[in-house]
């Protein structure tokens, strides 16, 4: 039994959330077919029912929403970054979204929540489960003044799978995804890979192991918590830009055209994916020594938001090295 199932064999489910404002606060699950499901997720591909605690029109689309994310055992400063995030965006009326971890995630929503302004937390639990305990108190005034989402039942335990599943609902229901620290493994790094994936903006502030790879994979750097909300503004707000401080993002996801993997591939690299566009980088990066992104998607016929996110996507997964230049080298198959 790993750590985390340690932790979840010893949470105590709750039945319901604290709250003081029962009038308007709701728990309810929205199912896809139906018109109540929130349309920040219509664009989800997995368009599945989730539950929600809190107030679901904050999801109804008719505001901008920026995703926050970052390490869990984060540095002072970048936790007073994410603070500082969470309170600017909310102040223009941004949806904060993040996922009620420790560190980044609770700076970001703590921030909103100081300014009276909007924000969501994306668990890995039922939205009736504090997890982590830490942060009970944090989850159950946003559960009160903003919304909890989870696809997982009532009652569902902390689970590594179920925060895979919740890093990528995070970029799903953002235009814009941000990364303040990451570490060279971290979960924030999936987070970001399906920012790429659903051709959302993603911006990134340097001097973490994870930002480089990120860096290098097309997101865009950003310095001050003033430029990240300048540049936040100028991408979601009608009309001319409050500062221009960043380009317009240039990658967008398109459909591709039927690639044949290679046959030799090993069958475990081909579960990398929940498409086939690793499989086709995957045969791509073993048939030379090393590649760029620009001569990725000249062979696989993929856009280079694709090859970017299944690039991240394939070094979490330790299966490719990024070299000198931006070029990359496909691993030795796991033994």
């Amino acid at each position: 039994m790993n750590a985390l199932s340690l932790h979840a064999a010893s949470y105590r489910l709750r039945p319901s959330l604290p709250d003081d404002r029962q009038d308007t606060v709701e728990l309810c699950e929205r199912f896809p077919d139906r018109p109540d499901y929130p349309r920040r997720l219509q664009q989800w591909k997995r368009q599945k029912s989730v539950w929600l605690h809190g107030h679901p029109q904050l999801l109804a689309g008719d505001r901008p929403s920026c995703t926050v994310v970052g390490s869990r055992a984060c540095s002072r400063d970048a936790e007073q970054r994410a603070f500082e995030l969470g309170q600017k965006l909310a102040e223009r009326g941004v949806l904060v979204v993040s996922g009620g971890a420790l560190g980044i995630d609770a700076a970001a929503h703590r921030g909103a929540l100081a300014v009276g302004g909007s924000t969501c937390a994306v668990l890995g639990t039922g939205v009736d489960v504090l997890y982590p305990r830490h942060n009970a108190e944090l989850l159950a005034a946003i559960g009160r003044e903003g919304v909890l989402l989870s696809m997982f039942p009532l009652g569902s335990p902390p689970m590594p799978l179920h925060f895979r599943v919740r890093n990528e609902l995070m970029a799903a229901l953002a235009d814009v995804v941000i990364v303040v620290e990451a570490q060279a493994r971290s979960g924030s790094l999936i987070t970001a890979r399906q920012a790429l994936r659903y051709g959302r903006t993603l911006l990134c502030f340097p001097g973490s192991e994870g930002a480089v790879a990120l860096l290098s994979a097309g997101a865009r750097a950003v310095r001050s918590v003033d430029e990240a909300v300048a540049c936040v503004a100028s991408l979601v707000e009608p009309g001319p830009a409050v500062e221009k401080t960043c380009e317009q993002p240039l990658l967008t996801r398109v459909e591709s055209a039927t690639v044949s993997a290679s046959a030799s591939l090993p069958s475990a690299a081909m579960l990398l994916s929940d498409d086939d566009a690793a499989v086709r980088v995957l045969a791509a990066l073993a048939a030379c020594p090393s590649a760029d992104v620009g001569e990725l998607c000249a062979r696989t016929g993929l856009s280079a938001a694709e090859c970017a996110a299944v690039l991240v996507d394939l070094e979490l997964a330790d299966r490719c090295t990024r070299l000198a230049g931006g070029r990359y080298m496909l691993h030795a198959p796991l033994s």
